[in-house]
C-alpha cells in the first residue's frame, strides 16, 4: 500500500471516530454514589444520535435509543439497599462505552437551602468520624445561569465519608445520614445542593413563577434588565466595583496606619457584580436553580431535607408561605413525584435576626401548607453573635427523628414538637393548649420564656404545666385579664426555652392575642 493510501486510511478512521459520540454521563452518574433503593432508578447521559444505549447494573438493565440531539434517559429496575460495591457497565450499540465503578444501594436524600445546610465541619475545625455506608456528592461551586444546565460544575462529584472529605461535608446533612444509616443500617446518600446567603426565588425555576405576581414581576424584571446588562453593564458594574473596594482597602490601611478604628462596609456591598445577572446573585429568581438543581433533577431519592429562611425574612407571611409553596412543588415537578417527603428547619436563635419569632411561625405554615412536609423545632439551638452555628447535632436528630416516623414507619419514634392550639384567657392569666405530640409536657429548669399581654404591653410571666398538654400561665399581679399570650417570640430565643416533651423534643414558639 503506498503512501496516500496509508494517509487516506489514516483520515478516514480518524473521521469515523471523531464522528462516533462517546457515551457521557452527568458528574451525578459517577464513581462511589448511592442508587436509592426500592423505587426505579432513572439513568442519563449522552451518546452518538440514535445510539442503542444499555445499562446494566447487579443483574438489572435497562435500554434506550438516543434522540437526534444525543440524549437518552432510562430506568432500572427497583433494587434493595446493599452495602457491596458494585459496578455499573454502559454500552453504545452493543459495544462497552462506560462503567461506574464502587456504586452502593441505599436511602438518598437531597439538601438544599442556604449557610446553615452549607455549613462544613472545616468552618468550626471540627473532624467527625467516618462512615463506610455514607457517600456525598459535592456540589457547592456556586454556579449561575440564565438557562437550565445539564450538569453540575466539574469540582462537583461523589466523596466518601472518610478522611479530609468529610471535612467539607455540610454538618446538619452529615449528622442526619449516621443516624439514618445506624438505625436502618443501610447505605446513605446526600446530594448536596444550597449555597449560603439565597432566598427562595432563586431556587424556582423560571416556568413555575406563574402562579405568584410577585415571582413573575421579578422574572419580568429580569429579563427586561438583562440585554443593557449583557451589552456593557456589567463590564462597567465591575469596573466601579473593583474601584470601590480599592478605594475601601486604601481606607483601612491608612486607619491602621493612623491606629484609627477601620471603616466596615455592608457584607452586601463587598459582593462582586457577576455576569448572569444585574441584580444581587443571591436574590435573582431561578438562577441557582438552572446551576446547581436542574442538572439533577430527577435523580433517585427518597425525598429533601431543606434549612432556609433568613434571606427570606423580610417577607410577608403570606408571601413567604407562597412562595415556599411553589417552591416544594416545583421541585417535586421536577422530580416527577409530589408524593416525595419534604423536611425543613426552623430557623435556630440568633441575637441580630429581625423579628425571627414571626419567621419561624411563616416557616411553620409554609411547612404546612403543602402535604408530606414536615419541620424540625431548633429556636433552642443557636448562638447569639454567630448565624453559623455548630450545634447542628439536634437539629440533624430531629431531621432524623422525622424521617424514621414519617417515612419509615418507626411508629415507635417521637418525631412531633407541641404546636400551640390555643388559649383561654381569664382573670389572672391565661392557660395555652398544646397538641400534635407524643407524651406530656415537660419544663427544663427555671420556669421562663412566657409572655402576656396585659394592658397593650407584653410583660414576663410565670409559666406552669397543667395536666399532659396545657400551660397556666399567670398575671404578675395574680389578678388582670390578659389580652395576649406568647412563647419564646423573639430571634434570641435560646435562653429562654423551657417547655419540652418527655421524648425530649422543645415545642415550637407561638404569640396569640
Amino acid at each position: 500500500m503506498n503512501i496516500k493510501k496509508c494517509l487516506f486510511f489514516a483520515l478516514s478512521a480518524f473521521a469515523a471516530s471523531a464522528l462516533f459520540a462517546e457515551i457521557k454521563l452527568p458528574r451525578v452518574f459517577s464513581d462511589d454514589m448511592v442508587f436509592q433503593r426500592q423505587k426505579p432508578v432513572k439513568i442519563w447521559g449522552t451518546a452518538e444520535p440514535g445510539a442503542d444505549v444499555k445499562v446494566e447494573f447487579a443483574g438489572n438493565s435497562g435500554s434506550a435509543k438516543a434522540g437526534k440531539d444525543g440524549k437518552w434517559s432510562l430506568f432500572l429496575g427497583a433494587m434493595e439497599a446493599s452495602a457491596e460495591p458494585r459496578e455499573m457497565r454502559i454500552s453504545e450499540n452493543g459495544k462497552p462505552a462506560k462503567t461506574v465503578k464502587n456504586i452502593l444501594v441505599g436511602e438518598v436524600w437531597i439538601l438544599g437551602g442556604q449557610s446553615n445546610m452549607e455549613m462544613q465541619y472545616s468552618w468550626r475545625n471540627l473532624k467527625p468520624d467516618g462512615n463506610p455506608l455514607i457517600r456525598y456528592f459535592a456540589n457547592s461551586s456556586p454556579v449561575l445561569s440564565e438557562t437550565p444546565l445539564s450538569d453540575t460544575s466539574a469540582s462537583s462529584g461523589w466523596r466518601r465519608a472518610e478522611g479530609d472529605d468529610l471535612r467539607k461535608f455540610s454538618m446538619v446533612g452529615y449528622g442526619f445520614a449516621q443516624r439514618l444509616a445506624r438505625d436502618l443500617g443501610i447505605p446513605v446518600g446526600l446530594v448536596f445542593t444550597a449555597r449560603g446567603g439565597t432566598a427562595m426565588e432563586t431556587w424556582i425555576p423560571f416556568g413555575a413563577m406563574d402562579g405568584s405576581e410577585y415571582l413573575k414581576s421579578r422574572r419580568e424584571e429580569y429579563f427586561k434588565s438583562l440585554p443593557a446588562w449583557k451589552n456593557g453593564g456589567y463590564e462597567k458594574a465591575a469596573k466601579a466595583h473593583r474601584e470601590k473596594m480599592a478605594k475601601h482597602k486604601a481606607a483601612v490601611e491608612k486607619a491602621k496606619k493612623e491606629n484609627k478604628r477601620p471603616p466596615s462596609m455592608p457584607w452586601g456591598e463587598t459582593v462582586a457584580p457577576v455576569p448572569e445577572t444585574p441584580f444581587f446573585a443571591l436574590r435573582t429568581p431561578a438562577i441557582h436553580w438552572n446551576g446547581k438543581v436542574a442538572p439533577l433533577a430527577g435523580y433517585s431519592a427518597r425525598g429533601f431535607l431543606w434549612y432556609q429562611g433568613e434571606s427570606n425574612a423580610g417577607n410577608s407571611r403570606d408571601l413567604f408561605v407562597e412562595t415556599f409553596k411553589i417552591l416544594v412543588d416545583s421541585w417535586r415537578d421536577a422530580w416527577k413525584d409530589q408524593s416525595m417527603p419534604w423536611i425543613s428547619v426552623e430557623l435556630a436563635s440568633y441575637a441580630y435576626g429581625k423579628d425571627w419569632g414571626a419567621v419561624r411561625e411563616a416557616q411553620r405554615a409554609a411547612a404546612a401548607s403543602v402535604g408530606n412536609s414536615y419541620i424540625a423545632s431548633s429556636a433552642d439551638t443557636g448562638e447569639d453573635k454567630d448565624i453559623h452555628p455548630a450545634d447542628k447535632g439536634p437539629i440533624s436528630e430531629r431531621l432524623e427523628r422525622i424521617a424514621m416516623r414519617r417515612v419509615y414507619g418507626a411508629k415507635d419514634v417521637a418525631d412531633r414538637s407541641p404546636e400551640f392550639s390555643g388559649a383561654e384567657f381569664k382573670k389572672g392569666g391565661a392557660l395555652a393548649k398544646f397538641g400534635s405530640f407524643r407524651g406530656k409536657l415537660e419544663g427544663r429548669g427555671e420556669p421562663r420564656g412566657f409572655e402576656l399581654k396585659i394592658g397593650g404591653k407584653w410583660v414576663a410571666a410565670k409559666p406552669e404545666i397543667r395536666g399532659r398538654s396545657s400551660v397556666w400561665v399567670a398575671s404578675p399581679d395574680g389578678a388582670a385579664e390578659p389580652e395576649g399570650v406568647r412563647y419564646l417570640w423573639k430571634s434570641w430565643a435560646k435562653p429562654d426555652a423551657w417547655l419540652y416533651t418527655s421524648d425530649g423534643l422543645p415545642a415550637f414558639g407561638f404569640s396569640k392575642e
